[in-house]
């Protein structure tokens, strides 16, 4: 099966960190989901299409930059509560653009990455890991190098929370708690992390990773021995990995892993009998340079398009 993309342009926002996108979750009895998206002004912007052009559903006035935005809410419900990561602040949104949160953190520098589940908040400055649980200091870590991503394994599914760093001395950090349980090498600075198909796979300790030299790879991320499943080289020199997602593109019940560089250049893989990617599309395109994250997932509202923002 052939994929055909077009993309389309529906709405024009400031510069924008990595990871600062995000499509919400459908509603029922709603036509189209809702896109929300921070830059570098502040500014955050939810919008939805109506008879094909978007219009805002709130848009916040312009404060200090947005390094992550991230969705959240009660585990197993619909993630549609807003947070992003300003200087040392987090906020929260509803999804009507209400401000219900607004949380100063005691990091000392601004906040680098950021990850929510449930009521648990991981965040990262350059070199610092720190755990809060409904606003409340937890844990604490100093790492060796720069934190570039966090993230961590379905708590839903698994003992305990098991958080994940991504740093650019080519490790993986794997914590419990303030203290690094193992650590697991790759072949190039991790720049970005994903639970494959979004949930962690079969097991919930799936994970992909993307470097900044172009390789993306996944690992099962289990003690004490981790598996490396896979790894895709970068053998036509592409840029560096900016963000992955798993969406079931191509409709055949199976997800696919959608994937955008810092050259501009989107990619979409699906999965062969012995489970390894295969590409099945790649567009180039300098609208996709300064995004933070990969919307294809906007073919729920148009499965014709391929949605980029400048």
């Amino acid at each position: 099966m052939d994929l055909h993309l077009h993309r389309a342009d529906y709405v024009q926002v400031g510069v924008t960190a990595q990871k600062t996108m995000k499509l919400l979750p459908a509603t029922r009895g709603s036509a189209t989901q809702k896109v929300v998206i921070g830059d570098h002004e502040g500014v955050v912007l939810c919008f939805g299409m109506k008879k094909g052009e978007a219009v805002a559903v709130f848009k916040t006035l312009p404060g200090q930059k947005i390094a992550r935005l991230e969705l959240g809410g009660i585990l197993n419900t619909p993630q549609e509560k807003i947070f992003v990561a300003a200087g040392s602040e987090i906020r929260g949104f509803t999804k009507r653009g209400k401000q219900f949160l607004s949380f100063e953190t005691n990091l000392t520098e601004s906040i680098k990455a950021m990850h929510i589940s449930g009521s648990d908040l991981l965040l990262s400055a350059s070199y610092i890991y720190s755990h809060y649980c409904d606003c409340k200091d937890q844990h604490y870590y100093l790492s060796g190098d720069r934190i570039n991503d966090v993230i961590c394994l379905p708590v839903e599914r698994l003992p305990h929370l098991t958080p994940v760093l991504a740093c650019q001395d080519r490790l993986l950090r794997v914590l419990q708690g303030s203290d690094v349980v193992f650590e697991i090498e790759v072949s190039g600075p991790p720049t970005v992390l994903a639970l494959h198909n979004g949930n962690g796979g079969d097991s919930g300790e799936d994970v992909l990773f993307g470097t900044s030299d172009g390789k993306l790879g996944l690992i099962q991320i289990t003690a004490p021995t981790p598996t490396h499943k896979w790894e895709i080289q970068n053998e036509k020199k592409r840029g560096g990995i900016l963000c992955v997602d798993s969406f079931d593109i191509m409709g055949d019940g199976v997800k696919d892993l959608l994937v955008g560089r810092d050259d501009g250049m989107v990619e979409v893989y699906s999965f062969n009998n012995a489970s390894e990617p295969v590409l099945r599309f790649d567009q180039v395109s300098s609208l996709f340079k300064t995004m933070c994250f990969l919307l294809i997932k906007s073919l729920i509202i148009d499965m014709t398009v391929m949605v980029g923002f400048s």
